[in-house]
């Protein structure tokens, strides 16, 4: 979704890893979930104790902890650097709202996010309303929450212990279901604004659909009793008595709001409009509200995560540069525009050819599966709307057809021809490459195989191309190929001026949140005009050319040979899983639980609700409940119920009952799988050492494949624009490949150690590795995701010697995180190992020892220094 919904692919027995991004925008709101908790605490505690002493009047400072919780955050940059002031909003009944927004751009995973995110909440009851502001989003996000073996609504199984129950606006559900599922109710954003009319209104109709959750209709007590539990629930004006309606039922259960696209509503273009949405939510009693968007509005919303395009680009999520090309005629006033939307087209089919045989060529070699497809934009799709001046899609599809496309390559999707219907594009059996429509796919769609934008009409409309540039960006499978062609996207224009064009198509990946990625626009007039992209070829400098250089590989032995470590072939298949024992139960407590959604009666009042024929509830939990959680970390399902099955009994003979088992499901299952994954993961680091110690493993320096042949020369590429990195005006002296550019940097801190290095008069050289998939430099630690450095550098020769160096840059906001801790320990293992290996040939000389880093600051640079022993050389050494 974020619009759209993507099948992650998840290999047999293995966990689907989350993006770098999306495990530090959760390890987020898991902190504030806990400042959070903690300030409600301390907030009802001094609350109490100034009711018990008197005071009548309760300051509206210390009732509203989610704001102090927020500002004890900011102060320990713990919210988004880019969050304004915090902005309070409150219920109808004047109680504090905690609401958060993740800030995620378009193609980088706010459905994931969402389903995580309630996931983090170890709420296994009441009720959740899951906003979306459009019907292709709905139908999107439908199929995947009501698709069990769907991995979003895996995490919603997770979070509930296996007792979901998802609801459409029109279902019928009662206290029942909410006291013993978790409920989630997909909506319509029409249907959560009273702006919108009548949709909204019906919610606050009496419809008597609901009677578990009123007192009968003659029950004037029971009624005064909820009305005094529940002071702002909604009333019949003649009558005085509570309304039966859904709107009511919300207001009672005070569900979590997960707002996707929430800027769909906050981005109105009148304030007053985005304040009456607000206040909308507001009215629904929401004990939590969780907003998702990609350009959020900063009046409204608390931004906690700003997670931006440099972000989506890095983890290689969405295909750059956008290339724009453009046919414009000047001399329009006397030749029309109409008379070119041929040539253009023909274009595109040209290079949608093109990439066609690369996608081939990919397949071939890798056995990786792309089909290109092109969005073509026209300005009629309607059947009587055809009129020999506008571009209709029947003119392009004949057109297409003339060119060569067969006709089942092609469909239209509009209103009223919905010829994609539920087609599965990504399946090899699909024959569609080109798709034709106006408007139907400027929101909820993109397709990772589309990968030309096509604007046949006259763009002088250039909010289409803003709407719809978005609709090409997502990359493949997440993963660069290695291929030019098939990392980037397109868009061809018609009779626009390719300036105008290219601010159009940034202002479109603005809109879709893709900040910081205005640099990836490039423009070109036509075939005829160069392009400003080229490829630029890099070599080494040339005293290391024609130079064998290698560089350690982490190496397993296989027969009397060495070959490359695979964690899939050599650390899981060693894990005992037999002794991977159940979670001690007195450790299985949760701190804090946020379980108050379980209370849906009237308080401590006795029962006044409609008699329904309740269903009986087994409180009994199976093994395979617990079990079937545990089936992407354990590949036996036997072992899954055996470590199950132990911790019911240690459960059990902990004095705990069914019940209480059943209560705490959800947290158990969490603390079952967070205990065996920890388990993995020791298990495997304690594998990789003894293999290391064993010498089945190795990482040491011979000059030989299969340790990492460093080439003499690759290609980049580079915009005409682009600046070479410079230090005081002259090009860096030491990098082993010349030129180097700033845009090769992602950050100023990169470039800092980057000049840092070129200062160092005990390197020979240093080098940046550049993007991961294309045959660059990496290390293999014990888990299955590789570790690409950043930097790699050889020192000088001292007594006969030299030194290999491999840094990893790290901002300072990453320091203590999980993964940044494994690299750190890898590092340093394998730091370890090298320099107790003794000497290894490196061309015609020796490297003696080695230095492998995590750099987190410029503090960190005169330790670096102190340990490259610079006293040894000078400056005319070099």
């Amino acid at each position: 979704m974020d619009t759209g919904i993507l099948p992650i692919p998840v290999r047999n027995n293995t966990m689907m890893e989350l993006k770098v991004y999306q495990q530090n925008a959760l390890d987020a709101f898991t902190r504030w979930l806990e400042t959070l908790s903690e300030v409600e605490n301390i907030s009802k505690n001094a609350i109490e104790a100034l009711k018990q002493a008197g005071v009548g009047s309760i300051s509206a400072e210390l009732q509203n902890y989610p704001q102090n919780a927020w500002q004890n955050l900011k102060q320990n940059d713990g919210v988004a650097s880019t969050a304004g002031d915090y902005v309070t909003r409150t219920d109808d009944a004047n109680r504090p709202i905690p609401h958060i927004c993740f800030k995620v751009p378009t193609g980088g995973g706010k459905t994931l996010l969402a389903a995580a995110a309630l996931e983090r909440l170890h709420r296994q009851r009441g009720l959740t309303l899951w906003i979306v502001p459009t019907r292709a989003i709905y139908a999107q996000t439908k199929k995947a929450l009501w698709d069990k073996e769907h991995p979003y609504r895996k995490m919603l199984e997770r979070a509930s212990a296996g007792k979901v129950k998802m609801l459409e606006k029109d279902d019928p559900f009662n206290r029942d279901d909410i006291a013993n599922y978790l409920c989630v109710m997909l909506l319509m954003l029409p249907a959560a604004n009273r702006q919108k009319g009548k949709e909204f209104l019906r919610m606050f109709k009496d419809t008597g659909k609901y009677p578990s959750f009123f007192p009968d209709s003659d029950d004037s007590s029971g009624d005064a009793r909820m009305r005094n539990e529940y002071c702002d629930l909604e009333r019949h004006k003649k009558t005085g008595l509570v309304k039966q309606s859904l709107y009511n039922v919300f207001k009672m259960l005070r569900p979590v709001v997960v707002l996707d696209e929430a800027h769909k509503a906050y981005g109105a273009s009148k304030r007053e409009a985005s304040e009456e949405f607000a206040r909308s939510i507001n009215r629904l009693d929401p004990r939590m509200i969780i907003e998702l968007s990609a350009t959020p509005n900063s009046g409204i919303s608390n931004l906690l995560v700003d997670i931006d395009g440099t972000a989506l680009k890095k983890e290689e999520m969405i295909k750059l540069p956008v290339q724009v090309k453009s046919n414009f005629r000047k001399n329009a006033e006397t030749t029309s525009w109409r008379d070119d939307w041929q040539y253009t087209l023909q274009q595109a089919v040209d290079e949608l050819q093109r990439l066609n045989d690369a996608a081939e060529a990919l397949e071939n070699t890798t056995d990786r599966y792309i089909r290109p497809i092109a969005v073509v934009r026209v300005e009629r799709t309607g059947k009587d709307q055809k009129d020999g001046e506008r571009i209709h899609a029947d003119d392009a599809r004949d057109h297409l057809i003339h060119l060569g496309i067969p006709k089942e390559a092609i469909r239209i999707k509009s209103a009223e021809r919905d010829e994609l219907q539920d087609e599965d594009l990504l399946s090899e059996t699909s024959q569609v490459r080109w798709i034709i429509t106006k408007a139907a796919l400027m929101e909820g769609w993109d397709c990772p195989f589309a990968y030309l934008l096509v604007m046949l009409d006259n763009t002088q409309a250039q909010k289409a191309i803003t709407q719809l540039v978005g609709r090409v960006m997502r990359q493949p499978h997440a993963q660069l190929t290695g291929r030019k062609a098939l990392d980037q996207c397109y868009v061809y224009c018609n009779n626009t001026d390719v300036a105008v064009a290219v601010e159009q198509v940034k202002k479109g990946l603005e809109s879709e949140g893709l900040t910081g990625l205005g640099d990836d626009v490039v423009g070109a007039a036509d075939a005829q005009q160069s392009e400003e992209f080229r490829t630029q070829p890099v070599k080494r400098r040339a005293q290391f050319r024609d130079k064998v250089i290698y560089l350690p590989m982490v190496l397993h032995q296989d027969g009397d040979a060495w070959i490359r470590l695979n964690y899939q072939s050599h650390i899981l298949p060693h894990i005992k899983w037999s002794a991977i024992q159940a979670p001690d139960p007195k450790a299985s407590a949760p701190d804090t639980m946020i379980l108050q959604s379980a209370a849906v009666d009237v308080g401590d009042a006795p029962p006044v609700y409609h008699p329904d024929q309740e269903p009986y509830i087994d409180k009994t939990v199976g093994i395979s409940d617990f079990a079937r959680r545990l089936s992407d970390l354990l590949p036996n399902p036997w072992q899954a119920a055996r470590i199950a099955s132990q911790m019911r009994e240690s459960l059990i003979q902990d004095g705990k009952t069914e019940e209480d088992i059943y209560d705490r499901r959800s947290y158990l299952a969490h603390t079952l799988r967070e205990h065996i994954k920890r388990e993995v993961e020791q298990q495997a680091e304690q594998i990789f050492c003894r293999k290391l110690e064993q010498g089945e493993i190795k990482f040491d320096l011979e000059a030989e494949e299969p340790n990492y042949k460093l080439r003499d020369k690759y290609e980049i590429e580079v915009k005409a624009d682009d600046r070479p990195l410079t230090r005081y005006g002259s090009a860096v002296q030491l990098s082993l490949f010349e030129p180097v550019f700033e845009h090769h940097f992602d950050n100023e801190f990169e470039k800092k150690f980057a000049y840092y290095l070129d200062e160092r008069r005990a390197l020979q050289w240093w080098h940046r590795i550049a993007v991961r998939q294309r045959g660059e430099y990496y290390v293999q630690g014990w888990k299955q995701g590789r570790i690409y450095p950043d930097f790699v550098a050889m020192t000088r020769e001292f007594e006969g010697g030299t030194r290999v160096l491999i840094f990893d840059t790290k901002g300072e906001h990453l320091g203590g995180n999980l993964d940044t801790e494994y690299k750190k320990k890898v590092l340093k293992t394998l730091e370890d190992t090298f320099n107790n290996a003794g000497t290894m040939c490196v061309r015609e000389g020796t490297t003696r020892e080695g230095i492998f880093q995590l750099v987190f600051s410029e503090q960190e640079f005169p330790e670096i220094t102190a340990r490259l022993e610079e006293h040894n050389f000078t400056e005319t050494d070099n």
